[in-house]
């Protein structure tokens, strides 16, 4: 990729930083009057470095919560059918999203991902590709296992819900939303050749990790492995105590 074809690239993500801060205080605000926003484990995001937040996709506004809470720059990945409307096409664009077309594998996205994250930089991705219609986990994507075997961020685990309960308002009740934030972490190194299958193994351990941090009821395709893996835990901590 020649230099001029990288900064053309970098500049879709690059918002300016004015505008950015001035977006992100009134997204903080905003979320504040319509939630009692209820925040677990902010001391787990990195003050600087490579770093993937991995967040389960509950609701459109699952970006603003987290936009909300980190104070870092964020780049976050956004549809690319966010662009045919002049509203959230200039919204997107002031954040700096990178967009993505989802019908195929956008390796435009995935080049500006990657080179976000090797500079040092800060992406939110929803690995599970577009948000849940029947309001629980549905099975994430390999494209966040492929950035993370590529790049080599720290992945921090984010685990949204009550976004979705607006409804709350026509009751005059303001909605909770919790958000929990997990300990940052990093993928085991794959030794051979990474394949496809692979990659969907290691984007369910990234999966998992958000699970656990979920109320059971939003667990959906990943509650068995979560279950599995907290019995054993109980099953390990049962026999040190004998």
């Amino acid at each position: 990729m020649t230099a001029m074809a990288s900064r053309s690239e970098s500049a879709r993500y690059r918002a300016h930083p004015v505008i950015y801060r001035l977006m992100q205080w009134t997204i903080a605000v905003l979320v504040r009057i319509v939630y009692r926003l209820r925040v677990e484990g902010k001391q787990n995001i990195p003050d600087s470095g490579a770093t993937m937040l991995v967040v389960n996709h509950l609701h459109l506004l699952d970006p603003a919560i987290v936009a909300a809470v980190v104070t870092r720059r964020v780049v976050t990945l956004a549809a690319e059918k966010w662009q045919d409307h002049w509203f959230t096409r200039l919204f997107f664009r002031g954040a700096g999203a990178i967009f993505v077309n989802r019908g195929m594998v956008d390796r435009k996205a995935l080049r500006a991902s990657q080179q976000l994250l090797e500079s040092g930089g800060m992406l939110a991705v929803a690995p599970e590709g577009t948000r849940s219609r029947s309001g629980v986990m549905q099975r994430g994507k390999p494209g966040v296992a492929y950035l993370a075997v590529r790049t080599d961020p720290l992945i921090v685990p984010m685990a949204v819900w009550g976004v979705e309960n607006l409804r709350d308002w026509k009751r005059l009740r303001r909605p909770t939303c919790h958000l929990v934030i997990g300990e940052p972490f990093r993928l085991p190194p794959v030794e051979g050749r990474v394949t496809t299958d692979k990659l969907q193994e290691m984007a369910d351990l990234v999966m998992v990790r958000i699970g656990k941090m979920l109320p059971e009821g939003y667990r959906g395709f990943y509650a068995p492995q979560v279950r599995a893996e907290q019995e054993g835990v109980c099953n390990e901590h049962s026999s040190a105590t004998v």
